[in-house]
């Protein structure tokens, strides 16, 4: 079925209009929008209508629209939606709902151990040749070797430290500043920091990946630091011994002041000293789209300072990273990799279970302790646009009953593309494009862990949708006016081949041009030791004090390491094209 793009946007516009703003100035305070377009071969092509409608719908802050490419082909169309040619893959209606899905057997371990399908894609653009590849994978792994990146993240993350008898976590802030008086660094908080589970989802992920492939302790410090701290947002969010809700998420913990040393036995470090300083923000304060009050009594440190309202923006990188949880549990060789990051997974499961069964809502709590769905704006729900198409949000709803249940409970989402709404999320908030396609990453992903591959092969085949609009966006599309655009989607498609999509040489060029640009501006920076003589006593902000900031078309410093997420994925495709050679990654001693 094809529909009226029109009939829906007015019909879009008309809802909007008639609810009108309700939410005290706090998210889009509209339900129930629909979330439904059309396929075609180029990227999102932004009718007049759907400008227009960007007039009456006023969007605050976490709106998490599900951006889809519109002008495809009808995405319940079996032929489009898992690009069979000749009947090559079976498909079968679902009895519920009559959507055809793809029919793939599959008899293999759970989680796969590699890609359990075949998938392939057109080839497009000038092959790197074997030797383009090598000197690119020996420039950017310089800047790996000489900076020791993982050992740097241990020693500027901060969090709660082991000696001072609490329980122990690493978190990457963002809104934070390094005072360094002599031969110690304080790390003083100087923000809010609503969103430091985006950078910290790369940066996990980044660290499993090259501890599989290399054993490395310093990158396996940092996974069970890491997964610790995604644990922390959770038993942070702890009111007391009776509470019964212990999984909901906090946007951030702030716990006690304390100081120590990073000694050899616990750091593998030389001793530098090292503090930190949360009092500064021990004040309570209410926003539209979060609170921090004081919890007295939680079981773990005490005494913690709670952000509330964990929103989506945060989440679809936790639930994408949450993709490779099974695979460090399985295969770590450390026991302290290993138990840290089997608690992550467990408590990532209870998470995404209260989501799905409070009606596919993130819970969060008040002062008091007391769990609720966040009302009157959208920034916690997958619902809440969802009555005039199903569709809306589904690799939302999707990724959450993967995690939660590891079988679908939510509608088929086919390709995970094809949306009105999608077009207006991108236009109002460059931002929503990492939200949408990261819960259509974590849909993907989660799906392939749990073989669900009915659900799997068309949602890979929207990646591939996606990725050939944005590296070809139409003049219409609005995020390719955005001066970082080439090297997001440049990330975006490293993030996607790690779920199986197979890169054409266009994209692998694209990739590689991103990343050699990046480490060439890293290597630059001259304070990656703040404790070095050479460094002055004196205050230094995250960005561009002790964390370079990000370089004119290339990533931010959390993104630089995905490069390891890919090579130990064993989703990487054996038929996309080659921008940096894994044989050479997984062994340090070449680099």
């Amino acid at each position: 079925m094809r529909r009226n793009r029109l009939f829906d946007l007015c019909v879009f516009a008309l809802v909007v209009v008639l609810n009108g703003c309700s939410s005290g100035g706090g998210g889009a305070s509209v339900k129930d929008v629909p979330d439904e377009g059309v396929v075609g071969d180029s990227g999102l092509e932004l009718s007049e209508v759907a400008k227009e409608v960007e007039e009456v719908f006023e969007i605050h802050g976490d709106v998490s629209l599900d951006e889809g490419v519109v002008d495809l082909e009808d995405a319940f169309e079996a032929e489009d939606v898992v690009g069979v040619e000749d009947g090559a893959i079976e498909v079968y209606s679902d009895e519920t709902s009559g959507d055809l899905i793809p029919d793939i057997p599959y008899d293999g371990p759970i989680p796969p151990d590699a890609l359990p399908f075949e998938f392939t894609r057109e080839d497009r653009g000038e092959p790197l040749s074997k030797e383009e590849v090598e000197e690119a994978t020996r420039s950017i792994l310089k800047f790996f070797k000489e900076i020791d990146f993982f050992k740097y993240l241990l020693r500027t993350s901060h969090g709660v430290d082991a000696s001072t008898g609490k329980p122990d976590f690493l978190n990457f802030w963002n809104d934070v500043v390094a005072v360094k008086e002599g031969d110690r660094v304080t790390f003083v908080q100087s923000g809010v920091d609503h969103n430091m589970w985006i950078p910290s989802s790369k940066l996990l992920s980044s660290a499993i990946g090259f501890y599989l492939l290399t054993g490395d302790f310093y990158a396996g410090k940092v996974a069970e630091q890491y997964c610790k701290g995604l644990v922390a947002t959770m038993k942070g969010m702890v009111y007391d011994e009776n509470d019964k809700n212990p999984y909901l998420m906090a946007r951030n913990v702030m716990t006690f002041d304390h100081e120590f040393v990073m000694d050899y036995a616990r750091w593998r470090d030389d001793g530098r000293k090292k503090a930190v300083r949360y009092s500064s923000q021990f004040y309570p304060y209410v926003e539209w789209n979060a609170q921090r009050f004081k919890y007295p009594n939680n079981p773990y440190w005490g005494e913690v300072w709670v952000t509330n309202m964990r929103s989506k923006d945060d989440v679809c990188h936790i639930v994408r990273t949450t993709t490779f949880l099974p695979y460090v549990v399985e295969n770590a060789k450390d026991e302290f990799v290993r138990n840290a990051c089997s608690e992550a997974l467990e408590y990532m499961r209870g998470f995404n279970k209260d989501i799905v069964d409070s009606g596919y809502n993130i819970r969060t709590k008040d002062p008091d302790g007391n769990a609720y769905i966040i009302p009157d704006q959208d920034l916690g729900s997958y619902v809440w646009y969802v009555a005039l198409d199903e569709r809306n949000e589904c690799p939302a709803r999707f990724a959450s009953d993967m995690i939660a249940y590891g079988e679908r409970k939510t509608n088929f989402c086919g390709t995970g593309t094809g949306s009105i709404y999608d077009q207006v999320a991108v236009i109002t908030h460059y931002y929503n494009y990492a939200i949408i396609w990261n819960f259509h990453m974590a849909a993907l992903g989660n799906a392939l862990v749990h073989a669900q591959l009915g659900d799997a092969y068309p949602l890979l085949e929207g990646l591939a949708i996606r990725a050939d609009a944005y590296v070809h966006p139409s003049s219409d599309e609005p995020g390719a006016k955005d001066k970082n655009w080439e090297a997001d989607v440049a990330e975006f498609l490293l993030q996607s081949a790690s779920l199986g999509l197979p890169l054409t040489s266009e994209e692998a060029r694209l990739i590689q041009k991103v990343w050699i640009k990046t480490v060439e501006a890293f290597r630059a920076f001259e304070r990656w030791d703040l404790w070095s003589e050479d460094v002055p006593d004196g205050n230094y902000p995250a960005n561009g004090g002790f964390r370079p900031g990000r370089p004119d078309g290339g990533v931010d410093i959390e993104s630089v390491a995905l490069i390891f997420e890919y090579c130990a994925s064993p989703f990487r495709n054996p038929t996309g094209a080659k921008f940096i050679d894994c044989d050479i990654v997984k062994d340090p001693s070449r680099w």
